[in-house]
């Protein structure tokens, strides 16, 4: 029974860390969107990474993987839901990393940079724990989540400033 809690648990963890993200940033219009384009980009780059390395997870054996490659599968149905068989990076903790280092590079505030952090780590150990992930796939995703989260900020940034020019003196020499 534990197991099939933190299952869902974990499986609701990261769309609880978007709301709060889209929560304390609905006031903050440029850092919202660009939020909201690194969540997407974040998403495309896990699918990319997944299709290049092609690492399986590991809940599935060699012979089922074996079988379902034959057949030019690279994922089945579960519970109506289309499910990868590769599991290099983790999305979740990508996605949950992404969050925390953009939110707190946004914001800088500590409480909800702690809160972010254990609803991330706690991502994280349920994709290990229903072995969804081995621990390598869930530390990768991390850092490349967290490399990401800070590229975006940091293109959000430069965005945000825009060009700095000197103002023009009132009524000096033009």
């Amino acid at each position: 029974i534990l197991m099939d809690i933190l299952y869902e648990i974990g499986g609701y963890a990261p769309i609880i860390l978007i709301l709060i993200s889209w929560y304390v940033l609905w006031n903050h219009n440029n850092l919202f969107f660009y939020y909201n384009i690194g969540l997407i980009s974040n998403s495309i780059l896990n699918i990319i990474l997944k299709g290049l390395i092609q690492e399986p997870r590991p809940i599935f054996d060699s012979k089922k993987i074996a079988l379902m490659t034959k057949h030019t599968k690279d994922y089945f149905f579960q519970n109506g839901i289309p499910f990868d068989i590769y599991g290099m990076p983790s999305g979740h903790a990508q996605m949950a990393f992404f969050n925390s280092v953009f939110i707190y590079l946004s914001l800088k505030h500590k409480n909800l940079l702690y809160l972010c952090l254990i609803i991330s780590l706690f991502i994280c150990y349920q994709r290990i724990k229903i072995q969804f992930h081995s621990t390598p796939q869930v530390i990768i995703g991390a850092i490349i989540g967290s490399c990401f989260g800070y590229l975006i900020h940091q293109l959000a940034g430069e965005k945000i400033k825009g060009k700095i020019s000197e103002k023009p003196d009132d009524n000096g020499p033009i």
